[in-house]
């Protein structure tokens, strides 16, 4: 296996370095070489070696002549926040050139860190285009050489590039590799300008009816403390004493300079819509695609339009339990799709982590989306948890389930995912 990994890695490495270093008519030349080499074995037949010759002298020439010169030009990325995964970013590149002579006739293209959590190779490695493929996940998008506009002397200028994200979490920019052809033609010299960015890519999304649920309000502990006064009572009931664990935001910074002492404000509890979102990460077994579409299943129903008043909690195991709430002043939806960009598959906790997880929010909640990853026994118990608490459950499977789920259980996979959420509420 390691033979064969090392054999991909240099044809890549060979492949990728002659698509760097040759412009178009260098490409085409270089094949003509490579044909007159092969027709002009025997000199005694035909002139063909002549051509082979003539073409040899010329990349000599041209490669000794890639070989001199300085580089003036400085460039630096202007990102946006985020990319989607399969969708093409543009971004912007701003370029100036230090020198006294123009710049003509320049590409570019981005060099990108491998991610620190690459798959681990298969098994098998049966074709050169797995690996490929799989490397460039590692990389995490997919980039071409871009055309740069000309740079007068001491200019400043702008170039777009074009980037597609092949996964989700972090895009970790290395430099930027520029390309200028010398004199001939045939070659270009390659400079490279350090130039260390990051880019958040967030979770491929399919469009999500709005989530309609029969929106029973659920009492909440302690209130809403961060949030718009929406719901059956006022929140604010008055001021008390600071009691070691209040959160500083409580502070009434008036009375607190009056007094000297800290007084913080006290809420009433209320009532009010609080949806759940439960993603299933537990994949012992599972093929890592299934858990991609569950994360983009879970992604969608985020960004799902709900109502103004409603409270999202996504739920989820990782290296422990996480919850995380969106809505009324307590967060974004962005801060929701930034951690689905950035979660991981749990392959050691129990499967009970997340049933006590549950079981801690599923009083407040008064409906709950649950992406699963199999359909079984403890899956079972989990719904029948939300169920007996009297909670409203939408579930989908991502599939194929282990078992038969039952009536109302949704099933899909990464090629039915968007039809299945395009129909997700009845």
């Amino acid at each position: 296996m390691r033979p064969l990994l090392r054999l991909y890695r240099g044809v890549h490495r060979l492949s990728h370095g002659l698509r760097q270093r040759l412009t178009p008519s260098g490409g085409w030349l270089l094949g003509a070489w490579v044909i007159a080499g092969a027709f002009g074995v025997n000199t005694r037949v035909g002139m063909t070696y002549q051509l082979f010759v003539l073409l040899a002298v010329a990349f000599a020439v041209a490669l000794l002549a890639s070989r001199f010169g300085r580089w003036p030009v400085t460039a630096r990325r202007a990102l946006p926040r985020y990319a989607t995964v399969g969708q093409a970013l543009r971004y912007r590149l701003h370029l100036h050139n230090h020198g006294a002579t123009a710049q003509r006739d320049l590409v570019v293209s981005d060099e990108w860190r491998e991610a620190p959590l690459f798959p681990a190779p298969s098994a098998r490695f049966s074709t050169y285009r797995q690996w490929r493929r799989q490397a460039a996940w590692a990389r995490g998008a997919n980039g071409a050489m871009h055309p740069v506009p000309d740079l007068p002397p001491d200019a400043v200028t702008e170039a777009e590039l074009t980037l597609t994200p092949l996964r989700r979490g972090w895009l970790e920019f290395a430099a930027l590799r520029f390309g200028r052809p010398e004199p001939l033609g045939l070659l270009r010299r390659l400079f490279r300008q350090p130039l260390a960015d990051r880019l958040l890519a967030l979770p491929r999304r399919y469009p999500v009816p709005p989530l309609r649920f029969h929106d029973g309000r659920r009492y909440q502990r302690g209130g809403v403390n961060l949030a718009q006064p929406v719901g059956e009572a006022d929140e604010f009931v008055g001021l008390r004493d600071y009691r070691p664990g209040d959160p500083p935001r409580r502070i009434h910074w008036r009375s607190f300079a009056k007094r000297g002492e800290p007084v913080v404000k006290e809420f009433q509890d209320e009532f009010f819509v609080r949806y759940g979102l439960l993603l299933d990460s537990f994949t012992a077994g599972a093929d890592p695609l299934r858990f991609e579409t569950a994360v983009s299943a879970a992604a969608s129903v985020a960004t799902a339009e709900r109502g103004p008043e409603a409270l999202l909690d996504l739920l989820f195991v990782g290296e422990r339990a996480y919850c995380f709430t969106a809505g009324r002043g307590l967060g974004q939806t962005a801060q929701l799709l930034e951690i689905l960009a950035c979660v991981t598959p749990d392959r050691t906790q129990p499967f009970s982590t997340l049933l006590a997880l549950l079981a801690d929010h599923a009083a407040g909640l008064s409906a709950c989306v649950c992406i699963l990853l199999d359909w079984d026994a403890e899956r079972r118990q989990l719904l029948n948890l939300l169920r007996g608490q009297g909670v409203e459950t939408m579930a989908l499977v991502v599939g194929p389930p282990s078992m038969p789920p039952e009536p109302g259980i949704r099933v899909a996979t990464a090629d039915t995912l968007a039809a299945e959420l395009a129909r997700l509420m009845p």
